[in-house]
This record gives structure tokens, sequence and C-alpha cells, in this order.
């Protein structure tokens, strides 16, 4: 018997003709980067993101995937003409020393975000930058103008894209990321605006990423991904290859596909001067605790808590009441950790850690001794949340700790404001990178690298830079 399938007509939609909205919007900003005027105050946040970028990946270098990532992507073979992998001693092609480094540098989930990007910024821009830059010889200012202007896509992308794109599972990290590192690569490449566009196409159609592989060593990998797929596409582009116009608001694009409530304008490029954008990299928030950052603000809730109040006897503790926003249930509350990963998602275990006293900044805390210890375990099954879809604060925590003589204790923290203080917030995050970067390459290490880091808008190259990050002999390759 001969099965007849009767398919559906369906109506044929001519795509549309090339768009003049927000792709092209951004890729006309993009193109004219070098002739803006950036502040120093901006270049100077590009400067303190790349130190606790580079703090955070040299220190990542400890990590058990680290290895895994090098040889797999090397195939067991370094690439002596290539460019470096920070804290390593080998070399790698441009576009998989990114990946390396960048899988490498968001592997302790410890580097700094951008609430409107709901993702991390540094750990695609950077490592595809840092490459580029330095297979081109360019100088260090060259690199902290790309990375304002990559990062500018990033805030702007994640805010077109709205809510549903992070809700709907999506690791915004890895998909807005991979555009935002093709935008710099572009601007570090002077790629004129037709071939900017197509790069921003070229890497929305390879954009991907999933919340579900949160507390793995999958998630790190979105940020490797995302900043080798913004070199590739800035490449292919540069030598002619197309994509559709408009690829990031299309019909069938990167909004529709990934988002409910996407909304594109060329406004978001256009409507101010070229000169003087409302800089996203003002937004940047950086990290002290060594977890997902839905999670700082009950750490410092707890902290303080403590502060006021001394030190709490956990067997005097009945009950803990998390008031924070709905959408944490599904970012950052593994209700039963097994190893350090699962503890970096997990807000009850963190809050027990909180009350404790327990260092959150401590890259040995995060273990499996640590998931299983009881007198942990036993203040986490004391701990609810309360989820509330209209908190009043997105990303804020209101704690409750009740005792058991019926006494309600109090407080209150949101940690999405940015630091104004800019002096401050480079010693806070210098007192960080010595912290992560001693360990592994000793106190000379870091003290070179703040200072190249200092000088990085006067440097001809990077090659002070990332000298200041050679591990010398170390090999944590083994590919013998």
């Amino acid at each position: 018997m001969r099965w007849k399938f009767a398919l559906p007509r369906l109506k044929t939609v001519p795509f549309p003709a090339k768009s003049a909205d927000f792709t092209r919007s951004a890729a006309m900003w993009v193109a004219r980067s070098p002739d803006i005027d950036i502040p120093d105050p901006v270049m100077r946040l590009a400067g303190q993101c790349l130190l606790d970028w580079f703090a955070v990946t040299i220190a990542g270098t400890a990590e058990e995937l680290a290895p895994i990532i090098t040889t797999v992507t090397t195939e067991g073979e370094t690439y002596p003409q290539g460019v470096a992998l920070v804290g390593q001693q080998g070399r790698a092609s441009e576009q998989r020393a990114a990946r390396i480094n960048g899988t490498i540098s968001h592997a302790l989930d410890f580097d700094d975000v951008n609430l409107r990007m709901h993702g991390h910024p540094t750990v695609t821009l950077a490592p595809a930058l840092l490459a580029v830059a330095e297979r081109e010889n360019l100088s260090g200012a060259a690199i902290l103008r790309a990375f304002a202007v990559g990062y500018q896509v990033a805030g702007r992308l994640g805010y077109a894209m709205g809510d549903t794109h992070y809700a709907r599972g999506f690791h915004a990290t890895g998909t807005i990321g991979a555009v935002a590192a093709a935008a710099g690569c572009a601007a570090l490449l002077n790629l004129n605006v037709d071939q900017t566009e197509a790069a921003l196409g070229l890497a929305a159609t390879q954009a991907s990423g999933l919340k579900a592989m949160f507390g793995t060593m999958a998630k790190p990998m979105h940020a490797g991904n995302a900043a080798a797929n913004g070199i590739i596409a800035a490449r292919l582009a540069q030598r002619g290859f197309t994509a559709r116009a408009g690829g990031l608001e299309h019909r069938q694009g990167f909004g529709a596909a990934m988002s409910d409530d996407s909304q594109f304008s060329a406004d978001d490029f256009q409507s101010t001067p070229p000169g003087a954008p409302d800089w996203e990299i003002t937004r940047n928030l950086f990290k002290y605790h060594a977890a997902c950052y839905l999670t700082h603000s009950t750490i410092e809730a707890l902290a303080r808590l403590r502060i006021e109040h001394g030190v709490i006897d956990p067997v005097e503790i009945s009950a803990i009441t998390l008031h924070v926003p709905e959408s944490h249930r599904t970012v950052c509350d593994v209700l039963e950790p097994r190893t350090g990963l699962d503890i970096k998602f997990s807000i009850r275990h963190l809050a027990a850690l909180a009350l404790t006293g327990a260092d959150t900044a401590d890259l040995s805390l995060y273990s499996q001794a640590t998931a299983l210890k009881p007198e942990l375990v036993a203040l986490r099954e004391k701990t609810q949340l309360s989820h509330q879809s209209d908190h009043a604060h997105r990303y804020g925590a209101d704690v409750v700790v009740k005792l058991v003589d019926g006494t309600e204790l109090n407080s209150s923290w949101d940690v999405s404001a940015p630091v104004e203080d800019l002096d401050a917030q480079e010693d806070a995050l210098k007192a960080k990178a010595a912290t992560l970067i001693d360990p592994i390459l000793g106190t000379d290490a870091s003290k070179a690298l703040f200072a190249a880091v200092a000088e990085l808008s006067a440097a001809a190259n990077l090659t002070g830079l990332l000298a200041s990050t050679s591990p010398g002999s170390k090999d944590i390759t083994k590919t013998g």
C-alpha cells in the first residue's frame, strides 16, 4: 500500500529587505567607533574589567576542567606561533586560545556581571579581543576601546532581548556574549558597516548556551564558545562571508527565536550623540563572593545580620526565610548540593555558610566536604525561600532569621548598584586579584599585572601585559 501525504500549502513570505533597524544601527555605531571620544572613566573601567578577568582566569587554571578543555581543544599540541594561553605555558591559534581562556575564566563563576545583559560580559569579550589584538600586534588603547564597544552591544542587546530570553533557559553569556564578542572584534579589525552587520549575524546564528548546564563544567564552556564564535564571525565577515541583514530583529532571527518579549529599535544606537552614549560598562558589577551573583544579596544581608547581632548559634535558629525574586528558583536553588559547583548555585547552602561566618570568597570552600557538612546541611534544611514575582528590588534580598525563643532578626541588601568610587573599586579588585593570583604564580606576578594594566592605555602592544601572566615552567596541559 502506498501512503499519500497531503502537505499543507504554506503561505510564502519574502525575507524583508535590508534592515535599517537594530542590527544595522549597531553595525554603523561599531564601524564608526574609532571616531568616538571614549571618556577616561570608561577606559579605566575597561582596565578594571581586564584586571579582574586575568585574576579569575589565572586562578581558574587550577580547576579540574582546565587541563581537559586545553588538551581537547589543542588536540594535545600547542601552537608556538599562536597567541597566549593565560596562566599556562603553551600557545594556541587565535580561536582555540579564546575558547580555552574563555572557558577557564568562567570556571570559578567569580567574574563580573551586567544585569541588563543578564550575564557575564568580560569572559566573552576579553578572551576574544586579547587573541585578536595579540595576533594583530595592536595597542593597549585599541583593546580598551574595543572592549568598551563590545560591552555596549552586550548591554543594549541584552536589554532589547527582554526578560524571557533568560527565563526560557538561554544562558545570555553564551548567546548575547557571542554577538558582543563579534562586535568588539569588528571594532578591533576596523570592519566596515556591511562587514560588521554580517559579523553580528554570523555570531547570532552560532549563539548557544543552556541554563540547564549551571553547576557543571558546561556552563563556563558557554563563555569560551562565545569568545571563539565572536572571532570566527568577525574573521569570516572580514573576508566577505555573508549573513542575513537584520539578523537580530528579523522575524525568524535572534530575538524572535530566543525571546517572547524582545523589542528592537534603531534608537538604541542612535538616540544619543555618537561621542556620548550612555555607556553600558558603567553598570558593570564585580563579584566578591565566588558564587552565582543572584545569591550575593542574601550572603551580604546575612553577613550584616551577624555584624549587627553577633555570632548566632545554629542550634538557636528555628527557621530562616529568604524573600527573593521568583526567578531565583530556576537559577540558584539547588536543593541538595553534592559538589563545590553545586554550592555556587545553592542559595540555601550559601545562606548557611554566611550565617556561620564562612568566607564565601575562599575558593577552597567550594568542595564536596562543604556540601555534605552535617551542621551546614541541618541549617540549610531550616531555610525556605519566599518567592516574590513583584519584588521591590529585582536582585535584592530580605532575610528573616527566627530563633527558638521567638525572636526574629531581619536584614536586607541589594547588590545591583554599581560602585561609583573607582579608586575604592580598584583597591578592592587588587585585593581580590592578589588572593587569586599569588597562590598560583606568586606575589611578584600580581604586582606585575597591576602595573601592566595601569600602563595599558599607553602600551604599544600586549607583550608586557601577557608576560605578567606567564607561569614560567608551569604547564597544566601535560601533553608531554
